[in-house]
């Protein structure tokens, strides 16, 4: 039932991504595909963040891995990281903010795995979700972080005190410093 059901989730998203007025591409997804094409059950997307908010100017990279169990059980998302060392940082660049954000400062995101703690990705989760609802939600969160389940307990405190501007701030400095220009 998984492959029967990803190929379908597949074929519909293929659709979706070529039309710039698609729902997909209106909330900010760019790329979900799998990762090859002989395996249904790795896939990559790649987001933007939400027009207006803090995260406007990045672009993240997303691992996603089916169980075989899917739609019953989810899928694991994760943001893919990578160290400043390991990257050619581009911050200087007036291109940077339009590369690939190597980091992803969120209160709901591990700063060093790229975890994502959203309910609809664990307990909430129902076979209703499919690959495609589960990124859109993802980008949503970027917009609407949850301070009281966090994974990124600095961030999460600024939004507790009511620090808005602090950590908005904050995410741009660090969307400006983990970004790397692509070629």
């Amino acid at each position: 039932m998984s492959e029967k059901r990803l190929l379908k989730e597949l074929r519909t998203i293929s659709k979706e991504l070529v039309q710039e007025d698609s729902s997909l591409a209106l909330n900010g997804v760019l790329v979900l595909e799998p990762v090859s094409e002989g395996d249904l059950f790795e896939w990559r997307a790649r987001i933007r963040g939400p027009e207006g908010s803090c995260y406007a100017n990045g672009i993240w990279d997303l691992h996603i891995t089916v169980p075989s169990n899917y739609p019953t059980a989810p899928p694991t998302f994760r943001f893919v990281m990578s160290s400043e060392r390991n990257a050619r940082l581009a911050s200087d660049s007036p291109t940077a903010t339009r590369g690939r954000c190597l980091r992803m400062p969120h209160p709901n995101v591990n700063f060093e795995t790229g975890e994502i703690c959203l309910d609809i990705l664990q307990q909430m989760w129902t076979p209703a979700w499919s690959l495609s609802s589960s990124v859109v939600a993802i980008v949503m969160l970027l917009d609407s972080p949850e301070p009281l389940s966090p994974l990124n307990i600095d961030l999460a405190n600024l939004l507790k005190s009511g620090d808005q501007k602090g950590y908005d701030d904050l995410v741009k400095y660090y969307i400006e410093r983990f970004t790397i220009a692509e070629s």
